[in-house]
């Protein structure tokens, strides 16, 4: 294993590998202030050693338990480029006081809470550090999966960097960047001239960090948010619906209307459900006090369907578009886009609401994507 900046050397040309290292040690203070903002503690990137590795190479490196969390650059010129951040399910839980008895519980509940960090963490790099790039710079997180990474490595043939490292406080969590050639070039390009230039003045809640030493290139990604949802608790938990992704507490909407244009007639009728009975709120709640306080966006999809351009077109009032989903069957209930539940349509007060009825554990969701 060698320094980062001798294996970018070896992939980038010296001007570019030192873009990189300086955009690198840039992201991470700025992704130090975030991590202290979400967990209540700056930790350190130690241990940080590269290699210049071909995908195939390290396949078994990642036969463990782990989650795979891709982040996807891209820029106003139209050029993307994928890189993965590798984090140790059973440590990233313990890391993230995300544990449960049942290993799904805390496969989910680790990457549900993962995601909301990193998702704080990015938004901070992409304000701080990639906003100055003349060339629109953004860097996103995917679909976080678990057990995924060698699979993925199989269908990459770009020669990599492999960075290595421990994020140390009170706790010491092991982590892995695997960043293709491509990437590093799209990125070092992009934030050629923009490093050391004035950052825009960083949010209060992610306040200076004295810098480490150590070099990081990033962690990532968007909004998940909110750990409430992920006590999986026997008792009801309400979410009011809407016709988009929206938090569980926006104003509700008029309904959507449905699929295929078929006018009104006998057949389509409007649905009616009974009030919801009050019920005593739960009072357990995560041990996550600290990211208690984070939002996350919840929607109901009551179904899906298809039409061709000219159905489309043919829309207007009094149509009825027919989904894939019989009356009364449960609905979808995602959180930030993601299936974690379903649930009844229920009434409360004069709102329609959600009963949930069914936790989704991973790989349930196949059916519903597929």
């Amino acid at each position: 294993m060698s320094e980062p900046q001798e294996v970018l050397s070896q992939l980038l040309s010296p001007p570019q590998a030192a873009t990189l290292d300086a955009t690198g040690r840039e992201s991470w203070d700025s992704a130090s202030a975030a991590l202290k903002a979400a967990l209540g503690s700056a930790p350190l990137f130690s241990e940080v050693a590269a290699s210049l590795v071909m995908p195939d190479e390290i396949t078994a490196r990642f036969g463990d338990p782990h989650i795979t969390v891709p982040l996807e650059l891209s820029t106003d010129q139209d050029q993307t480029a994928t890189a993965y951040l590798v984090l140790p399910t059973t440590i990233a839980a313990m890391y993230l006081d995300s544990q449960a008895d049942n290993p799904e519980d805390e496969e989910q509940q680790t990457i549900v809470i993962s995601s909301t960090v990193l998702g704080q963490v990015i938004q901070a790099m992409n304000t701080q550090v990639f906003g100055r790039s003349a060339s629109g710079l953004v860097v996103a997180i995917d679909d976080i999966s678990a057990n995924t990474m060698p699979e993925t490595l199989k269908g990459m043939d770009d020669p990599c960097m492999l960075l290595t490292g421990s994020l140390a406080g009170a706790k010491v969590l092991p982590v892995s960047l695997v960043l293709p050639g491509t990437f590093l070039d799209i990125m070092a390009t992009a934030m050629d001239g923009a490093v050391g230039a004035a950052a825009p003045a960083a949010p209060a809640s992610a306040a200076p960090v004295e810098e480490s030493p150590a070099f990081s290139f990033e962690l990532t990604q968007e909004d998940l948010e909110a750990a409430e949802l992920l006590e999986v608790e026997p008792e009801p938990v309400m979410a009011t619906i809407g016709g988009g992704s929206r938090s569980s507490s926006a104003p509700l909407p008029p309904p959507p209307p449905p699929r295929g244009p078929t006018p009104i007639g006998p057949a389509a009728s409007r649905a009616r459900f009974a009030p919801l009975p009050e019920q005593e709120p739960s009072g357990v709640r995560s041990g996550i006090d600290l990211l208690a306080g984070l939002q996350m966006n919840v929607s109901v999809e009551l179904g899906r369907t298809e039409l061709t351009v000219s159905e489309v077109l043919g829309l207007g009032p009094g149509s009825v578009i027919e989904l894939d989903r019989l009356a009364g069957e449960p609905v979808d209930i995602l959180v930030n886009d993601r299936l974690i539940a379903r649930g009844e349509v229920v009434v409360v007060d004069e709102n329609f609401g959600v009963r949930v009825v069914e936790v989704i554990r991973r790989g349930q969701d196949e059916e519903r994507t597929g």
